[in-house]
C-alpha cells in the first residue's frame, strides 16, 4: 500500500510503500519533493511515520530536504 507518493514519472508518478519509508534516505528524499510540490503523505503515511520515528528524528530528516522552516521541534509538531 502506498503511504507516499512522487508525481513523476508521468502519467502513474513513484509509490512509497512502508519498506521503502523504514529508511531514513527514502523519507528525506520525499520530504524533499513534498517541499517542491511535487510529492504527498497520505494520513496512514503520516501514521507509520510518527510511529516509526520519533519527532525529532522526523524534524532533523525535514531540516535536511528543506520542507519545513521550523526552529524547533516543537514548531514542527505544530
Amino acid at each position: 500500500m502506498a503511504l507516499g507518493f512522487y508525481i513523476y514519472p508521468l502519467p502513474k508518478g513513484t509509490e512509497y510503500t512502508e519498506g521503502e519509508l523504514k529508511k531514513c534516505d527514502k523519507v528525506i528524499e520525499l520530504f524533499g519533493y513534498c517541499g517542491v510540490a511535487e510529492g504527498l503523505i497520505t494520513k496512514e503515511g503520516w501514521n507509520f511515520l510518527i510511529n516509526s520515528y520519533s519527532y525529532e528524528e522526523l524534524y532533523h530528516m525535514d531540516k535536511e530536504a528543506m520542507w519545513f522552516d521550523g526552529d524547533s521541534v516543537e514548531e514542527y509538531i505544530d
